[in-house]
C-alpha cells in the first residue's frame, strides 16, 4: 500500500493509477505581479500625506495617500507576458492628474514578480507643477541557478539537473532579490538645484538593495529541471519640465538619469527526462513553466 500526498498548498488532482508508480497531480498557481506604487511630494522629497487615489488599466488597487498596491493575477497554471499597465494618481489638492506606465516583465507560472513605481507629485499652489520626461531602456539577465546535489544532463546544447526517479525529490536554491534605485547623474539648473536636489535625491536615491531569499519546491519524477531568475535594470535619462502655474510658461528645470532595479522570484521548470516521457507527470509545466494545458505534477511517499 502506498500513501499519496499533496505537498503544495494548491488544489490537489489525483492522475490515473500506473502499477507500483502512481502519482499525484497538482495544478501550478498561475504567475503574480505586485505593482508598489509610492506617491511622493516633489517639495519634501516625503512620501505624500494628503489624499489620492490610484486608478489603473489591470490588477486590483489597494492603498491610501502615499502608499498603494496593485496586484496582478493570472490564471492557474499560466504565466505573464510583458506588458505595460497605465497607472493614474489623482487627489483634491493635487495640480493635477499624474499618469505613470509601469511594466510588467514575463512571469512564469507559478513566480511572481515586483515592481516599483514611483510617482513625484506636486499640489495647487505650488509655483511650478514639474514632469519627468524621458524614454527608459531596460536590461533583463536571466541566470541559472546553482543546485549541487542534483547530477546534470545535456540537452539541446544546454545543461540542465535531473530526477531519473520515480519519487519526486524536494530541492532548495538560493537566490538573490534586487529593489530600490540609483541617481546615476543629476544637474539642476539656476533656481531650481537647492529644492529639487534634495527632493530627487531622497526619491530616487535609495541605494540597490539585495536580499538573499531560498526557493523550496519539489521536481518531478523521471524529470529534467533547471532554475532560473530574472534581472531587470531599467535606466532612465529624465528631463525635468517646468511649468509656471500662473503664466503657463515651460522651461527645463534640469536633467536626472535613474537606474531602477528589480527582479523575478525564483522558478523551476520541467522536461520528461529522455526515455521516461510515459511515466513523467508534469510538476511544472514544459517549456515556459506551466503554460501547458497538463501542467500539474505530484510526489509518492512508500511504505
Amino acid at each position: 500500500m502506498k500513501k499519496f500526498f499533496s505537498l503544495i498548498a494548491l488544489v490537489a488532482v489525483f492522475a490515473a493509477c500506473q502499477p507500483e508508480k502512481v502519482q499525484t497531480a497538482f495544478s501550478v498557481a498561475g504567475a503574480t505581479a505586485t505593482i508598489n506604487v509610492s506617491v511622493y511630494n516633489v517639495n519634501t522629497g516625503a512620501l505624500y500625506t494628503g489624499q489620492t487615489s490610484v486608478t489603473s488599466s489591470e490588477g486590483a488597487v489597494t492603498g491610501a495617500n502615499g502608499s498603494w498596491t496593485v496586484a496582478i493575477e493570472a490564471p492557474q497554471s499560466t504565466g505573464l507576458t510583458k506588458h505595460d499597465v497605465t497607472l493614474t494618481v489623482t487627489g483634491p489638492k493635487l495640480a493635477k492628474a499624474y499618469p505613470y506606465t509601469a511594466t510588467v516583465p514575463n512571469v512564469l507560472a507559478g513566480g511572481h514578480a515586483d515592481i516599483n513605481a514611483i510617482i513625484v507629485v506636486g499640489e495647487d499652489g505650488d509655483a511650478y507643477t514639474y514632469e519627468l520626461v524621458g524614454t527608459p531602456t531596460e536590461k533583463v539577465t536571466t541566470v541559472k541557478l546553482v543546485n549541487t546535489h542534483y547530477p546534470t544532463h545535456s540537452h539541446a546544447g544546454d545543461d540542465w539537473y535531473y530526477n531519473n526517479s520515480e519519487f519526486i525529490l524536494p530541492c532548495d536554491i538560493d537566490y538573490t532579490v534586487i529593489s530600490g534605485s540609483v541617481i546615476l547623474e543629476s544637474n539642476y539648473f539656476l533656481g531650481f538645484d537647492e529644492a529639487l536636489a534634495a527632493s530627487y535625491e531622497k526619491i530616487y536615491n535609495t541605494g540597490k538593495k539585495t536580499e538573499t531569499k531560498t526557493l523550496s519546491e519539489f521536481v518531478s519524477a523521471y524529470a529534467m529541471w533547471r532554475a532560473t531568475a530574472t534581472y531587470t535594470v531599467k535606466t532612465t535619462p529624465y528631463t525635468i519640465k517646468a511649468k509656471n502655474v500662473v503664466t503657463g510658461a515651460e522651461l527645463t528645470a534640469g536633467t536626472l538619469t535613474v537606474a531602477e532595479y528589480s527582479s523575478t522570484v525564483a522558478v523551476i521548470e520541467e522536461k520528461p527526462y529522455p526515455g521516461a516521457s510515459g511515466t513523467y507527470v508534469h510538476g511544472h509545466g514544459t517549456d515556459a513553466h506551466g503554460s501547458k494545458a497538463n501542467a500539474g505534477g505530484g510526489i509518492i511517499y512508500s511504505e
